[in-house]
């Protein structure tokens, strides 16, 4: 029985094997006609890079020039389909799908190597699509894409090879169902897909909007990363870095909040997208901060939905030791701050009772503090502390929020407006386009 019948998977491969993931992608195009007219549209749009002769262009599918004639799975070179009447005088394209493009230039061309196709799909007028699957990029050997026919075939190879990625193809897949362009069973096994693709290949999921992340802290993260590489910032793309135990961020160019972070919180159905914009969180920064923060803006941040909080704490060189929250309301460290900012410096040893002691009777610390200062700090060897009054601004969208905002194409130009309003508040610009 033929493994394209739906009933008929694999009984000694695995459900994560690639060639399951293959068989259950070609059922699809096998049965569902918006699913064929998705797939050879990507494959067209694919081959418009290329200056190609007028015979070698692929007729539209959707406009009727195209039409498939049969879909199969795993055949070898040796398979009669391709010695007899039906393969004679067809052009040949050569397909490899893998996680993201493969973009390594290769040339297409007949082979002698032993051939065993994903998969093979005939289509009328005139031709074969070869289909390799690689869910990973990095394990595809370029001979991969070589057909292997008999000489005595006459067929005309298609030199370009035709690389789509399964981000795409899964995106493409996931639109169908969104805007409702299949329904009944179609749109129940493309579903039944995308979960399939979910558990068993999740990292072949695209990130290009929220909705698409289907609540997967990694696809959520990818996500966020994305967007803060398509900010530019004061007319540069943003340098997007990792900040090991940590997130991902862009560097602002700016001393007063240096980093700009975006990343997800939760999963499932209960799911948030969190900025992060960490101010004054160093002594040179904290200086140049303080003098230029507008209390009264800062606060009224809270009315359009942010979230303020202080972030004190002490550190020794670039490692940071202790954080504290301290008895102050917010606003009250924030206008002490304002006071004491300019005298910042570092505390040498000799201080550092004075210091926590002083910290303790302004409401910085609290005498719960005590153990945790002896143990981390008092009781090693630190020569010096340096003191980071920073606080940290910090905006939520939940997840029908980001999804609505994304899929309008208004989430990034929402994200920054966020960043542009948390920067006035403390008396800063950044240029963001």
């Amino acid at each position: 029985m033929n493994h394209l019948n739906v009933f008929n998977s694999y009984k000694n491969k695995p459900h994560h094997h690639e060639d399951e993931l293959t068989r259950t992608f070609l059922i699809l195009l096998k049965n569902i006609p918006s699913v064929q007219i998705m797939f050879f549209e990507l494959v067209r749009q694919e081959f418009m890079k290329y200056d190609l002769k007028e015979e070698e262009k692929i007729d539209s599918i959707g406009l009727g020039d195209l039409k498939i004639e049969s879909v199969s799975t795993q055949l070898s070179h040796m398979n009669d389909v391709f010695k007899g009447s039906e393969i004679e005088g067809r052009k040949v394209v050569s397909i490899i799908i893998s996680d993201d493009k493969f973009e390594q230039e290769t040339k297409v061309e007949n082979d002698d190597r032993g051939a065993r196709y994903d998969g093979v799909i005939f289509a009328d007028p005139g031709w074969v699509f070869i289909v390799e699957n690689k869910p990973l990029r990095g394990h595809i050997w370029s001979r991969q894409l070589n057909p292997a026919f008999s000489e005595e075939i006459d067929i005309h190879i298609i030199e370009h090879p035709c690389a789509l990625s399964w981000r795409t193809v899964i995106e493409k897949l996931n639109i169908l169902v969104i805007n409702e362009m299949v329904s009944g069973l179609e749109k129940q096994l493309i579903e039944d897909f995308i979960e399939y693709v979910d558990h068993e290949f999740a990292y072949l999921n695209p990130y290009t909007q929220f909705a698409v992340c289907k609540g997967n802290p990694f696809l959520l993260n990818k996500r966020c990363v994305a967007l803060l590489e398509d900010l530019m910032i004061g007319g540069e793309p943003a340098n997007v870095k990792y900040h090991r135990g940590w997130k991902y961020y862009a560097e602002s160019g700016k001393n007063t909040i240096k980093q700009i972070a975006l990343d997800s919180s939760g999963k499932g159905d209960d799911w948030q997208i969190d900025l992060w914009l960490y101010a004054g969180d160093t002594m040179h920064a904290a200086k140049k901060t303080f003098e230029n923060t507008d209390l009264e803006k800062l606060m009224n941040l809270k009315e359009k939905g942010f979230n303020l909080g202080s972030n004190f704490h002490v550190s020794y060189r670039s490692s940071n030791l202790l954080w504290f929250d301290g008895s102050l309301s917010f606003e009250q460290y924030i206008q002490y701050w304002k006071e004491h900012a300019p005298t910042l410096h570092q505390c040498k040893r000799d201080g550092f009772i004075e210091l926590f002691q002083s910290f303790e009777k302004d409401g910085l610390i609290v005498a719960e503090d005590h153990h945790r200062i002896q143990e981390k700090i008092l009781s090693k060897n630190y020569d010096r502390l340096n003191i980071c009054p920073g606080f940290v601004i910090k905006y939520t969208w939940t997840s029908e929020e980001a999804i609505k905002l994304d899929q309008q194409g208004r989430f990034l130009d929402d994200l920054k407006e966020k960043i542009i309003l948390a920067y006035e508040s403390i008396g800063d610009e950044i240029e963001l386009s």
